[in-house]
């Protein structure tokens, strides 16, 4: 029985010290400092939607605090644009079309093609309140975003039953000065539409030549030349003419001109056109050398 009460007397003994504990260790903890809690957001305030805005504004036109340094703004940097290089190469398969009535046309195939750094691209975007398909030339940038310009608008073409962006070359032919440079524009064929697209490798060597062919239709979505790709038109197809009726024979000047308004961004705008020197004689179309036209102008014994 002794041995029951002491068990009984210790039991209270330790329930009496764990009460003790507990009153002290909470009052303990009441003078810490309360922990945030995530509910605390719930009676904040709601911002009204130009708050966030003016109190930006507000941090911006503040003075900085002395014991900060001012943190000067980076020197802008322009983003890198890699833009197209248009060239077109020396006019080639060069022949005269005789009709009747005495009329003459010279038939000559052309290829155009990019040099430059970045393709090409052209896009349509459908103009609803014009009704016409716009078409936006997009510059591709260094941090894989593209800039878009207007550039012009594709065209059906029927006679070749495709899309063509509109006046992308032109070919003159020039009369010649007594001291060979170019004269005057004798026949033009006005600024003709292409179906602009991937149809010739003409430098495979470019640093930036894209071996597959990325611009392979004439639709009215895109179109768009690749680096070191060239796009031919040959002579047999509709508008590779130039009408010479009524031109009296002798040596000429032949020029084709990609992007004649200047309206496709490109790197460099001087090396827009080639020519080749021609020689019409009766129903005859050569292609010649300066050299030649010189040696034909003056007596062979002078000329040597």
């Amino acid at each position: 029985m002794i041995a029951g009460l002491h068990s009984m007397f210790l039991g209270q003994v330790i329930q009496g010290a764990m009460r003790t504990c507990v009153i002290i260790l909470v009052a303990w903890f009441g003078m810490l400092p309360s922990p945030a809690h995530a509910s605390w957001s719930a009676r904040l305030p709601e911002a009204a939607p130009g708050d966030v805005f003016e109190r930006t504004k507000d941090q911006l036109m503040a003075p900085f605090p002395k014991v900060f340094r001012p943190i000067e703004p980076d020197p802008y940097t322009p983003v890198a644009e890699y833009l197209p290089d248009l060239g077109t190469l020396p006019p080639f398969d060069l022949r005269l079309q005789l009709l009747p009535g005495g009329r003459r046309f010279l038939r000559l195939s052309n290829t155009i093609w990019n040099s430059g750094q970045g393709p090409l691209e052209l896009i349509n975007e459908f103009d609803p309140d014009k009704k016409l398909t716009m078409v936006y030339q997009h510059v591709l940038r260094e941090n894989d975003e593209r800039r878009k310009k207007l550039v012009g608008e594709f065209v059906w073409h029927p006679a070749h039953d495709h899309w063509h962006f509109e006046q992308f070359t032109l070919y003159e032919l020039w009369s010649l000065q007594p001291d060979h440079s170019l004269g005057e524009v004798v026949a033009s064929s006005d600024k003709l539409s292409y179906c602009v697209m991937d149809t010739d490798v003409v430098d495979w060597e470019h640093p930036k030549f894209a071996p597959r062919r990325s611009y392979v239709g004439c639709n009215q979505l895109s179109q768009g030349l690749s680096v070191g790709w060239g796009d031919t038109y040959f002579s047999y197809l509709d508008g590779q003419t130039l009408d010479l009726t009524g031109l009296p024979d002798g040596f000429y000047a032949l020029v084709s001109t990609v992007n004649p308004n200047g309206a496709i961004l490109e790197e460099d705008y001087r090396n827009n056109a080639a020519w080749v020197f021609i020689a019409l004689r009766n129903h005859r179309v050569a292609q010649v050398t300066l050299k030649e036209i010189k040696m034909a102008g003056c007596d062979a014994t002078l000329c040597e």
